[in-house]
């Protein structure tokens, strides 16, 4: 029997158990990126936000980044992923490779329900993902989505823009962002100030 997803499990462990049951991924993706306060955080009223408006067109570049092939992923250790600097995190990315060569993507979503609660985010992915398994992270502040099937590049973008379409349950930053980049990321890792907890799975879906 291949692995299962578990409450409490980290990120990490989610990843393994959906890599291990994608028999056609071949290649996962890692980055490295500073963590802060973000552009939402630090101007929060309508005409902060306007004021500061080109700040917020600004996109993070990944400080580093790593290939693994499924079997290096799979004998991943959670401890060797804290050898980075001050503020900097690793998190999975979306893309992967499969067995032909191509690429596809795992459903991935960071949440931020505006006065929203499990409840709704479960909602909006029983119409979204239909039947499809997948798990809900606690990240501190919001929740993380995994789901346990795979996306095309087509399927990935209405993915996201399916998100959108509520406007009150994912920050269309967030989306921006990814779009922006062509992946979706989240984090697996810890940093001391700004995340300081290790997401960890609180629904199996």
């Amino acid at each position: 029997m291949g692995a299962e997803f578990q409450l409490g499990q980290n990120a990490l462990a989610v990843c393994k158990v959906i890599i291990d049951h994608q028999p056609d991924i071949s290649v996962v993706r890692l980055i490295t990126h500073e963590v802060d306060t973000n552009w939402r955080q630090c101007y929060q009223t309508t005409p902060e936000k306007l004021e500061y408006m080109l700040d917020g067109f600004e996109h993070s570049r990944p400080i580093r980044d790593q290939e693994y092939s499924r079997e290096e992923f799979s004998q991943l250790a959670f401890d060797s992923l804290y050898n980075l600097g001050e503020n900097q995190v690793w998190s999975i990315t979306s893309r992967v490779q499969v067995s032909n060569g191509k690429t596809k993507h795992l459903p991935m979503m960071n949440f931020h329900p505006e006065n929203g609660s499990e409840e709704d985010i479960k909602k909006a992915l029983k119409y979204i993902c239909r039947e499809n398994r997948g798990v809900l992270l606690d990240s501190g502040r919001f929740q993380h989505y995994y789901g346990d099937f795979l996306l095309d590049e087509n399927e990935w973008r209405q993915f996201m823009a399916e998100f959108l379409m509520p406007t009150v349950l994912v920050s269309p930053r967030y989306i921006g962002h990814r779009l922006h980049d062509g992946y979706c990321t989240l984090r697996l890792t810890a940093d001391g100030q700004y995340k300081p907890k290790v997401p960890e799975v609180v629904k199996i879906l």
